[in-house]
């Protein structure tokens, strides 16, 4: 039979996804916990039964309960990339408010159940006890019909053909009749449209049927980049241990009989200390090892450091000079040595800003605030902060925008990513005469207000 596996109940499955399942919380945008509970977290309870520890394939998520965490994957991708779009666009403003909710809710549906029958496809599930094998057309969600026996996974020769007929009845397991009463119509026909979207679709493709599509091929892509380790490097320089040893070492100060007769004087920086004040008869030929000997000889120059801490400041400072020695240097030898015995003590970096850029090229690229006062007048922070925003994606290319004959065309569309929805943009520009047009997919700004976003080419 092979290796045995164990169910996973659904409560275990929400425990181990429960920050994946927050963020699902975020998207849906409900009022109240308990109609999130309602709509959403019930509908995941009866995928997570569905799928218990079953794998999704041999090749993606397929650990234990992989196919549960690629549902709950796939509802927030299509959650979020439904967010930044404009369902019911033909329509008036008081439909479109009635219905863009319906179809928020749509997406998170059709992904749900999209990914139902793929385990089935792929792998034989044979339970332990009476050797049969599960059917999920007779026996219904596999948490129920496994209970807690044991089973045994066998991969298929050949995979199923992909049936997008057979994957929406398994959706009525998961989706119940009373989830579906308030839907429109139009909205319930394009939501079993979408499940299980074609990956290369023909003709008119519905936009919930885009959203869904879209959000498998993510985290098909996020998981195949995990799984060859594929990521974002590091923006920082990495400090050395050498740096991070002396910010963590602990700064004891030693006072010496001497030191106390003297009066106080202000002791050096254990990240810099003055060559001068660390070694006072040291000649100037003297090499930065010894001139680290002598350091750690006068206590009361400055803080004990251990000696496994003097030891890699030396080895440090060995690799400076030897680095230095392979390259031409036009400096005097004395002037060298200088320079190594004051850098035997490297000042502490701080990871958070080793790649941080400079001030001057940290400097925001868009409109100044005089001249958002001098265009759109004083008040509406909002609209001023969406010309910033906007000005700045312009800037560094992740947004696009238009110049036409008369003004600069922005994209309706393209103006909910920013926190303002597009009726709201014509109606703060039709207060200050700041709006060409507003028909179709574009709303037009004048020149003037235009120039804060992207200045007019020149050809």
């Amino acid at each position: 039979m092979g290796v045995l596996h164990e169910p996973i109940a659904v409560e275990a499955l929400f425990t181990t996804h429960q920050k994946r399942i927050e963020l699902v919380r975020q998207c849906a945008n409900e009022s109240t916990d308990a109609e999130f509970a309602r709509k959403w977290v019930a509908v995941l309870r009866r995928c997570a039964n569905w799928f218990s520890s079953m794998p999704l394939t041999p090749e993606l998520h397929c650990e234990p309960g992989g196919a549960f965490r690629a549902t709950i994957e796939s509802t927030f991708y299509a959650m979020r990339l439904a967010g930044g779009q404009k369902f019911a666009a033909d329509l008036t403003s008081d439909k479109r408010r009635k219905l863009e909710p319906q179809y928020n809710y749509a997406v998170f549906l059709a992904a749900a159940c999209s990914l139902l029958d793929e385990p089935f496809r792929h792998f034989e599930f044979v339970r332990q006890s009476d050797r049969e094998q599960w059917n999920p057309a007779a026996h219904g969600a596999f948490g129920f019909w496994i209970g807690a026996n044991h089973y045994a996974v066998r991969r298929r020769a050949t995979p199923l053909k992909n049936e997008r007929m057979r994957t929406a009845m398994f959706a009525q397991t998961v989706i119940t009749p009373e989830l579906l009463e308030g839907l429109d119509t139009a909205v319930h026909s394009d939501l079993f449209n979408a499940i299980n979207p074609e990956r290369s679709p023909q003709g008119f493709e519905a936009l919930v049927h885009k959203v869904v599509r879209q959000a498998m091929d993510v985290s098909v892509n996020f998981e195949q980049k995990a799984q060859r380790a594929v990521f974002a490097p590091v923006k920082f320089d990495v400090p050395s241990a050498v740096h991070v040893a002396l910010e963590l070492e602990p700064q004891i100060v030693a006072a010496s009989p001497q030191s106390a007769a003297a009066g106080f004087q202000p002791s050096a920086s254990p990240a810099t200390p003055a060559p001068a004040q660390a070694a006072p008869n040291v000649p100037a030929t003297a090499s930065p090892a010894a001139t680290s000997g002598a350091t750690a000889a006068v206590p009361a120059a400055g803080p004990q450091f251990s000696q496994s801490l003097l030891d890699a400041l030396e080895r440090s400072d060995a690799q400076a000079v030897a680095a230095a020695s392979t390259e031409p240097s036009s400096r005097p030898t004395v002037e060298t040595v200088e320079s190594g015995a004051a850098s035997s003590r490297p000042a502490p970096v701080d990871p958070a800003t080793a790649g941080a850029p400079s001030r001057s090229a940290s400097s925001k690229t868009g409109p100044t605030d005089e001249a958002l006062n001098e265009v759109l007048g004083p008040g509406s922070a909002m609209l001023k902060e969406f010309f910033k925003a906007l000005a700045g994606d312009v800037a560094s290319g992740k947004a696009k925008v238009a110049w036409e004959e008369k003004g600069l065309a922005v994209q309706k569309r393209l103006v909910g990513a920013y926190g303002m929805t597009s009726d709201t943009l014509v109606e703060q520009l039709r207060k200050r005469s700041l709006l060409l047009r507003a028909h179709g997919n574009d709303v037009c700004i004048v020149e003037r207000a235009g120039r804060l976003i992207s200045e007019r080419p020149t050809s």
